[in-house]
């Protein structure tokens, strides 16, 4: 079975030098300033994942309704950026993950660049390429896709097309190897063991044509690759015999 870090582990013909990864960031600040279109965006991605400021001297109505959410952590902070001095910009960026310059004014989002450079904050940048770049994201069930390209305009296609082309039996698949996996865990203590299973899983046709009648029924077939049934049976033999 390839290793996904092996088969990755070529530098990309493009020269880039950004690695795609997928980050935790419950507990990691992200800082926006302006209050816009563009800040809204970016606002209305980030705060489902982090805890995000905005601040700006006006914010739009969206940003002012998506603050109003529960299940948004997002802060508006009112602050006349045009006139805010250096060592006040560093005060806003101190200790966030991610910094996002989205006024209308190049010159002051240079200036917040600057500070986060100085900081070691990571820059979001609205125009060109900065420390970090947000893909498109197809979400499916628990499968995650994330695409980037240099080209918007292509990556909308791309995404579009995927979607499209991902089968609801991939969901299921997803799902259920999941499950199994659990229990895995619990029963088999080789990760060797572990991975042949889900690779026997995945290569058993039966399985994929019984996940579009029931779930249930590709499930128990899947476990007779696990032999889970023969585990519970001998687990249960087990505690019967402890008991005399």
């Amino acid at each position: 079975m390839s290793d996904p870090e092996k088969s990755c582990a070529a530098p990309p013909e493009s020269g880039s030098s950004h690695l795609p990864l997928f980050l935790d960031l419950k507990d990691r600040p992200v800082v926006i300033f302006g209050g816009g279109s563009v800040s809204e965006r970016k606002a209305g991605l980030f705060s489902l994942y982090a805890p995000v400021r905005v601040i700006s001297r006006d914010f739009s109505s969206g940003l002012l309704e998506m603050a109003g959410e529960p299940s948004r952590r997002m802060e508006l902070i009112r602050c006349n950026l045009s006139r805010t001095a250096s060592a006040e910009l560093s005060r806003f960026v101190r200790g966030a993950f991610i910094a996002i310059p989205a006024t209308s004014d190049s010159g002051l989002n240079a200036a917040i660049e600057e500070v986060c450079e100085r900081e070691g904050v990571l820059i979001n940048r609205v125009e060109g390429v900065g420390d970090v770049v947000v893909p498109s994201i197809i979400r499916k069930g628990s499968i995650a896709i994330a695409l980037t390209t240099e080209v918007p305009g292509f990556t909308r296609y791309l995404r579009r097309h995927l979607e499209e082309a991902l089968p609801d039996s991939y969901v299921l698949m997803a799902r259920l190897l999941s499950q199994i996996r659990r229990e895995n865990r619990q029963l088999i203590s080789s990760q060797r063991e572990r991975a042949a299973i889900i690779r026997r899983i995945l290569e058993d046709e039966q399985v994929w044509r019984l996940l579009s009648v029931s779930y249930e029924k590709a499930y128990m077939r899947a476990r007779s690759h696990a032999g889970l049934d023969e585990r519970d049976s001998l687990d249960a033999g087990d505690a019967q015999e402890g008991l005399h």
